[in-house]
């Protein structure tokens, strides 16, 4: 999976997960002199302990007093940073910066059947 970290329309990173196959995270950041959201580097591989505690920083918290509500809403049955974040974009109250997810078969196309996104 891969997305993107925006600020306002902005891409500021691009995340992929599995980069070649691999274990590790893989960002790059696409500016700079600006707050870096998972490393000081301009680009490379991050620990998923990283990704995780940053991760825990764009949800609301498992003991929140309304979180089982907040949940239902979510059409959620139990607490799932990812499930979460997927639901949300990672949008907090308090900042402009959130998630996009990308498609994945615009990256990872079944031979021959590359899907226009205004097809679907």
């Amino acid at each position: 999976m891969r997305f993107d970290l925006r600020f306002f329309a902005d891409v500021i990173a691009t995340v992929d997960l599995k980069l070649n196959g691999g274990d590790k995270p893989y960002v790059i950041n696409s500016i700079e002199g600006f707050n870096k959201q998972f490393s000081p580097s301009q680009e490379g591989y991050i620990t998923k302990d990283e990704l995780e505690k940053w991760l825990k920083w764009r949800v609301f918290p498992e003991t929140r007093v309304n979180c089982k509500e907040l949940l239902q809403l979510l059409g959620l049955n139990s607490y799932n940073r990812w499930a979460i974040v997927r639901k949300t974009h990672g949008v907090m109250a308090d900042d402009e910066i959130w998630i996009r997810t990308l498609r994945p078969y615009l990256y990872y196309p079944v031979e021959g059947k590359l899907e226009d996104e205004n097809e679907r």
